[in-house]
């Protein structure tokens, strides 16, 4: 199966081309594989990083990767596209075409003792079908804090929140917001614990 994902995700570069923006897998594209080979072929055509973890449970899907090497303010506030808010929104608006029922983006730092979520966002069906992703494209740039307000729940981590520079904090507005899927299990677990 891996051989398969290769030769597709291989064609799929050669006929797309080298632009900088990956182009987005249709449901054609994946047809046939299980959910979390779909999910593995989605996020590694996205080209975002090389090392990610994923959690597929029901129609959930979680995306786990480490940022050691990013600075806390350009992961959390920043139109590079390490950062947070370009990461989610490109693999959200990839995965979109799973339906899947939430899907949690979750960046953290690795420790030798424990890893720690350091920013985390949550993404519902609904909200995934109303968003905008054009717009996002176009705004991101001057507006990269609204990744935090298009998201159903997210978590920046106490230490990262608290060492960013107050014009930062104020863009965002608040370290977290956890309104709508407070019981959310896999979110409140994906979102905010990495193993």
């Amino acid at each position: 199966m891996k051989k398969l994902i290769f030769m597709f995700l291989t064609t799929t570069f050669i006929l797309g081309g080298c632009s900088s923006e990956p182009s987005q897998l249709s449901t054609e594209d994946i047809e046939g594989l299980s959910l979390e080979e779909q999910t593995t072929a989605i996020v590694e055509n996205a080209k975002l990083f090389e090392d990610f973890d994923l959690v597929v449970k029901d129609n959930s899907i979680a995306v786990i990767y480490p940022t050691e090497y990013i600075p806390d303010s350009t992961l959390v506030l920043d139109d590079s596209k390490e950062s947070f808010p370009n990461v989610a929104m490109t693999l959200v608006e990839h995965l979109s075409v799973l339906d899947a029922n939430e899907i949690v983006i979750t960046s953290y730092e690795p420790g030798e003792l424990d890893d720690l979520t350091r920013v985390s966002a949550l993404f519902n069906k609904d909200t995934i079908n109303d968003l905008d992703f054009e717009d996002w494209k176009e705004n991101k740039e001057k507006f990269p804090q609204r990744v935090y307000r298009y998201s159903d729940s997210y978590l920046i981590r106490g230490n990262i929140w608290e060492k960013l520079d107050e014009e930062i904090q104020g863009e965002i507005g608040n370290h977290s917001k956890n309104e709508i899927n407070s019981e959310s299990d896999f979110w409140n677990y994906y979102g905010r614990i990495v193993e």
